[in-house]
């Protein structure tokens, strides 16, 4: 069978998802495959035992015709075509799979309609209520569009129960969810967590609204006068970056708040491994790479019960819970981790156990699955 991924992003983007579909990508061409992927970006050139296909963002709003012109030509190659994102990689990808009569797959890891409607400030609804209102005719059009790209896979792969449940809500047909966690065992050569007493606090993501990383700041700025040397680490960078600069800069936490900016993948790892504690306070997630990766290296977690979050941590064995945005109860938490750090030891000794349940392995297997059934 061929295959033709399509999706947003791909390494050199930074990030565990833009990582695992890399390897997955391999892995299934390592299985018998014949694999093609059409990525935005400008990929390294390197051997592969897969074609790979980019699009320049330099295009402007021209990248996404000929996204699309792409994914029309290769589609017609192949015999499926599995698309890891619901914006214009997957609605290029749904209409090239109903012209062609192929076979279609959809990674369902986030709702792009929610997602592109609170960054544009258009609600303040969180995504499970978002599924049952109306709203203006632009919204109702982006949900249409997500719902009609999910309806029309043959399969969709979930990253979590939760994922699964939402696409149920959305109108997909429960026996044609799979599914298939997200791994991070893939990666070779993790630096080893350095246990240190600093009070260093990580965050990895893209600085949208609901990533939450303004509460983490006013946080911080309360904690400040327990752990004079405590210092935020934010890694990722986005919409938000300039809002958060400057609600910095008025609390004068410069020598507390520390923006990376985007980096790349070892030197995300590398900070990880230095942090007493890493902070997730989101209002949403599919199943959080960022978390399995701060489990992985061997750090402690805090992050919200939302979304997949709660099937990976389990408050007061494997990491903490905090509700979103409740500042009390984050003050607290953070305070409880780092002053103690046998409860540090037991809760990333414990996470690391429960990362059986996330292999690399289990996941090219279902996925392998997934195709074979088509």
């Amino acid at each position: 069978m061929r295959i033709l991924i399509t999706t947003g992003i791909f390494p050199p983007d930074i990030g565990g998802p833009a990582t695992q579909i890399e390897h997955l990508a391999s892995g299934l061409a390592g299985a018998g495959f014949g694999v093609s992927v059409l990525t935005y970006g400008s990929p390294e050139n390197k051997k592969r035992n897969y074609e790979l296909t980019g699009v320049s963002r330099k295009l402007g709003p021209l990248k996404q015709v000929f996204y699309g012109i792409k994914t029309f030509m290769l589609a017609q190659k192949t015999d499926a075509i599995y698309t890891t994102d619901l914006y214009s990689p997957g609605y290029f990808s749904m209409l090239a799979a109903k012209f062609w009569k192929k076979k279609f797959v959809v990674r369902f890891a986030g709702d792009s309609a929610w997602e592109t409607a609170l960054n544009k400030g258009l609600t303040q609804d969180g995504i499970l209520e978002f599924q049952d209102k109306k709203y203006n005719s632009f919204i109702e059009k982006l949900k249409g569009r997500r719902a009609r790209i999910l309806k029309s896979a043959d399969t969709v792969v979930a990253v979590s129960n939760f994922m699964k449940d939402l696409a149920v809500k959305i109108g997909v047909d429960s026996r044609r969810v799979s599914v298939i966690y997200n791994a991070v065992d893939f990666r070779d050569n993790l630096p080893k967590h350095e246990n240190s007493n600093a009070p260093t606090l990580v965050f990895v993501g893209r600085l949208v609204p609901w990533k939450g990383v303004e509460m983490l700041i006013n946080a911080v700025s309360k904690l400040k006068n327990k752990y004079p040397d405590i210092m935020l680490e934010i890694l990722g960078d986005g919409p938000e970056m300039k809002n958060l600069q400057l609600i910095t800069d008025n609390l004068k936490l410069k020598n507390n708040i520390n923006f990376r900016g985007r980096i790349n993948s070892r030197e995300t790892m590398e900070i990880l491994a230095k942090a007493a504690v890493f902070v997730l306070n989101t209002n949403y997630e599919g199943l959080p790479h960022t978390v399995l990766e701060a489990m992985s290296i061997g750090v402690p977690v805090i992050t919200t019960p939302v979304g997949g979050n709660v099937e990976v941590v389990q408050n007061g064995i494997n990491g903490l819970l905090a509700r979103y945005n409740d500042e009390g109860a984050w003050i607290k938490a953070i305070s409880e981790l780092l002053n103690d750090a046998n409860l540090r030891k037991k809760l990333a000794e414990n996470a690391k156990k429960m990362l059986e349940k996330f292999k690399w392995e289990e996941l090219m297997a279902k996925t392998v699955e997934v195709f074979k059934k088509l």
